[in-house]
């Protein structure tokens, strides 16, 4: 219950936050403040889920901030802040917590927990100086089958053990002062299954550890949103306190389904498989050398089911080839997608037969992980280092084998409620014999998966996003989340003065995408005279070919002012932009969906943002189609449930890189007259922020 008390500590350190900052206070912050504090305040009762949207200029971590932590504290509950970028993890961490620890009176601790791989393996590291030749490729083998991975810049290494001796590097990925390409970090860095924890030499200085160690210790944990879903895949309590402990923010909460489905999907390349799975056998005599215990009996079985399991994938790949006929051709092959996703007889079959080959193959590796570590206990130092390598090497096996069952287990079902989509892609690019099969699942929805693993299990939660509605209506998102409808589901009112600061602006035109070539003409005419007056300016397409065909179409003085993606890294294009209108030149970035979000250019870094077209979904998307059909099938609307709204909450997130700050002023275009001739067009317009309006 949310206490007199507790409400007077929460006013007292927002009054002090604005006096000693000198901000003054805002109505939206104020409200999401007193609507965070009246949810979580039911904490340990129901309906504690709070769901906030927020527009830019709120100042939503002091909001969430100053109400969450004194609850928390009082109910003996951790925080954990969940977010889908670096840049806001990195800023929450540095610069807002705290400030608000400094200027509230509040007493509080706070760190960042990143996920193991972030993190350098001392062991690994040894491995990688070592080169200790065949023990050294079985790994690079087992972790990247196309030999990416060997590819190991010795000085780098010799660099790090280097800075870690002097002490001038604490052993963070993002705190190397290069940058290091992922294959070669992949070299000196692991995951949860190839790490061997307490058994390492390691252990007492491992640097994951230390933080690990750190992080129970805090009130307050910032994290990314993919480390919350690894740890409840894990069961919850893995390396961030137990749900039930645990009172969740999850800042840019727009993007938790999507990481939700991602982490729930699965994939297998069928040769690429075959390949690693038969290194299996020869590997286990390798081990057996240091590890006598494992014997040949258990050897001559783990290889035994190996041969099994090869052939079973010959036969699938015989069954699979079948449908390349009917495959569609895509840029980097075919692809075949089961439509409502459902799979036929002959693949459920063989997929039976795969699934129980691999759980048969993953049960005997497991009886081999014991006898290392058993041994570990009897070797010299020496012979230690050794042994530790293979005990994370056939970690690592174990977890293949047991991702490889998975996706047979999924395909061995011919349908599932609610359905996966589920597709065969065919590449010839694969350096494996042949052509490379590779097969895919992915959740449509995951609205039950994270009700029974999140909102249903954790103390609390607060989910906030400048883009969770559609014209005020969250029933869109309420069914991709999962979150129950009857929890706290509110928007709030901007500061800003959308009217006097900004104008929505949709010019006459010739054309309309749907006569896709003559539309993107008329786009590459139009742009000059749009932006020519503007100092900066951002032009947002949908496609990497409208985006190249307007970047060669246009007027070629116009074309030096323009910063392309793909051309540069995103950072270094945002760099070279602000640095141009610093110097007072006229600067235009063209990007595609990474550009409409998480991208912060306030005054004249961006007066104009120009939106070629409504971002509708892809149609041939896998996982979108399913989706359409499945509620088609229920008898709804794909277009008005699903297709509509993203492409409604796309479009507001692109306008939102026009205002940053409440003195910002400027225009949104958009060259898609379907806003104004169609229907839906209207969703879209009332979607957006009350932006003075110019339609022709």
């Amino acid at each position: 219950m949310l206490t007199e008390a507790l409400k007077e500590e929460i006013q007292t350190a927002y009054s002090r936050l604005l006096e000693e900052k000198g901000y003054r206070a805002r109505h939206c912050q104020k409200s999401m403040i007193a609507e965070i504090a009246r949810t979580l305040g039911n904490v340990p009762e129901d309906n504690s889920v709070c769901v906030v949207e927020a527009g830019t200029g709120t100042g939503k971590t002091i909001a969430y901030a100053m109400a969450s932590i004194p609850i928390a504290k009082r109910l003996k509950k951790k925080i954990v802040i969940a977010t889908a970028t670096v840049a806001l993890q990195e800023q929450i961490v540095y610069q807002d917590l705290p400030d608000i620890r400094l200027h509230s009176g509040l007493e509080f601790s706070f760190a960042l927990a990143k996920g193991r791989r972030r993190y350098l393996c001392l062991s690994r590291l040894d491995l990688a100086l070592q080169d200790s030749g065949q023990v050294n490729q079985t790994f690079s083998f087992f972790e990247n089958a196309d030999g990416d991975s060997d590819q190991v810049d010795s000085a780098i290494f010799d660099s790090m053990l280097t800075a870690l001796g002097k002490g001038e590097w604490d052993g963070e990925r993002d705190s190397w002062p290069e940058e290091i390409n992922h294959a070669t970090w992949a070299r000196v860095s692991t995951d949860h299954a190839q790490c061997t924890h307490r058994q390492c030499s390691h252990y007492e200085n491992c640097y994951f550890y230390r933080a690990r160690e750190n992080i129970h210790r805090v009130d307050c944990i910032v994290t990314n949103q993919d480390l919350v879903l690894s740890d409840l895949m894990m069961g919850g309590g893995a390396v961030l306190p137990d749900p039930e402990d645990t009172i969740y923010i999850f800042d840019e909460g727009h993007h938790l389904p999507e990481k939700a489905g991602n982490h729930f999907s699965h994939f297998l390349a069928l040769y690429s498989t075959k390949t690693w799975l038969q290194q299996i056998p020869t590997s286990l005599k390798l081990a057996s050398a240091e590890v006598p215990a494992i014997g040949s009996g258990l050897i001559n079985d783990v290889d035994t089911m190996v041969q099994q399991a090869s052939q079973r994938l010959d036969d699938a790949a015989q069954v699979l080839q079948l449908l390349k006929v009917d495959a569609e051709e895509q840029d980097d092959g075919w692809r075949y997608r089961f439509p409502r996703g459902r799979v036929g007889n002959d693949i459920t079959e063989v997929s039976k037969q795969l699934a129980n080959s691999f759980e048969r193959l993953d049960d005997l590796v497991d009886r081999v992980l014991p006898l290392i570590e058993t041994t570990l206990d009897d070797v010299s130092a020496a012979q230690r280092e050794s042994v530790e390598y293979w005990l994370s090497l056939v970690g690592s096996i174990s977890t293949r084998l047991s991702a490889a069952a998975e996706l047979w287990h999924n395909f061995s079902v011919a349908e599932h409620s609610p359905p996966y989509a589920r597709w065969v892609g065919f590449s010839t690019q694969s350096q494996t014999e042949g052509m490379e099969i590779q097969l895919s699942c992915h959740p449509v929805s995951v609205a039950d998966e994270l009700f029974e693993r999140l909102w249903s299990r954790c103390a609390g939660a607060v989910l906030t996003s400048a883009t969770l509605s559609v014209a005020r209506d969250f029933s869109s998102f309420q069914s991709k989340s999962g979150i129950p409808p009857e929890m706290v589901f509110t928007s709030l009112a901007s500061p800003f003065r959308y009217q006097e600061q900004a104008v929505l602006a949709v010019p006459k035109m010739r054309t309309d995408p749907g006569q896709a070539d003559q539309h993107t003409q008329e786009i590459a005419e139009l742009i000059p005279g749009l932006l020519d007056k503007e100092i900066g300016a951002l032009v947002l397409f949908t496609s990497w070919r409208q985006m190249l065909r307007v970047f060669d179409d246009i007027d070629e003085a116009f074309r030096e002012r323009i910063l392309m993606q793909g051309e540069l890294s995103k950072m270094e294009i945002l760099s070279r932009h602000r640095d141009a209108v610093d110097r007072g030149e006229a600067s235009c970035i063209f990007g595609l969906a990474s550009f409409s979000e998480g991208v912060d250019l306030p005054g004249d870094y961006c007066r104009h943002v120009v939106i070629a077209k409504i971002p509708f979904s892809v149609p041939d998307d896998p996982v979108d189609a399913t989706l359409s059909e499945w509620i088609e099938e229920k008898g709804g609307n794909s277009f008005y449930e699903v297709m509509l709204p993203n492409a409604a909450l796309r479009v507001v997130q692109a306008a939102g890189r026009l205002l940053r700050t409440e003195t910002d002023e400027g225009t949104v275009t958009i060259l898609d007259r379907r806003v104004v001739s169609k229907s839906y067009g209207k969703v879209i317009l009332n979607s957006l922020p009350p932006f003075a309006r110019e339609i022709s």
